[in-house]
């Protein structure tokens, strides 16, 4: 992995929660170690510059979350690229992260609009990567105040997909997609909105749309 990505990423998950937000407000009420923590995203093995997925930010910010069982291992993995030091070990550490991250994504309900992504492109899952803007997870999922989407944009976000140089972001939801539709306001690259339902339980019909373009080409 391209070693301007590896360190792009680790600098996502060296991030202090203190660093991005005002207050406290949005700290959840569980799995607080967990949300201390930034998650970075990952990164295909064989990335050269393909499709980049963006989230708004993690989930599991509910007053009633009961935690995942993948959620200790994701988040250790987060941990040890965060406390890697030289490239070596960061290539290590990401490449790691990166496969537990996507082996994790297929167990949940995202994983059924992300493949059926893949499947359009004709990608592999091995040439798409996948970040959120937010790396950290927020009090009843609740989206944070625009100076703080601000501060993490300019810290790591931008940064980390200029490092990635991709040729296309496909934002996952309306929420991803108004934050980069603000703040690329260059439009360095394409970026396409793909809607969905709470809970991805299933495809939206605009994103089903999206879909059929994709496979066809014309975006």
């Amino acid at each position: 992995m391209n070693e301007e990505i590896v360190q792009a990423f680790a600098r996502i998950a060296r991030l202090k929660r203190q660093e991005v937000f005002d207050d406290e407000r949005l700290m959840p009420q569980t799995s607080v170690d967990d949300a201390m923590q930034a998650a970075p995203g990952w990164v295909g093995s064989s990335w050269d510059g393909g499709t980049l997925l963006v989230g708004i930010n993690p989930g599991g910010g509910g007053d009633n979350y009961r935690g995942n069982p993948s959620d200790k291992a994701l988040y250790d993995a987060c941990r040890r690229l965060k406390e890697a030091r030289s490239v070596s070990d960061q290539k290590e550490a990401m490449g790691a992260l990166s496969s537990l991250w996507m082996q994790t994504q297929r167990t949940h309900n995202i994983w059924r609009i992300i493949s059926k992504i893949i499947d359009a492109t004709g990608e592999r899952e091995s040439d798409i990567a996948f970040m959120n803007i937010l790396p950290f997870r927020t009090r009843q999922d609740v989206q944070p105040r625009r100076g703080e989407i601000g501060r993490v944009w300019r810290m790591t976000t931008q940064p980390a997909i200029s490092a990635l140089r991709p040729a296309r972001i496909i934002a996952l939801g309306a929420k991803a997609y108004k934050v980069l539709d603000a703040q690329l306001s260059t439009r360095s690259w394409q970026i396409i909105e793909f809607k969905r339902r709470i809970g991805d339980t299933s495809i939206h019909p605009e994103a089903t749309i999206v879909l059929r373009q994709l496979q066809a080409g014309i975006r």
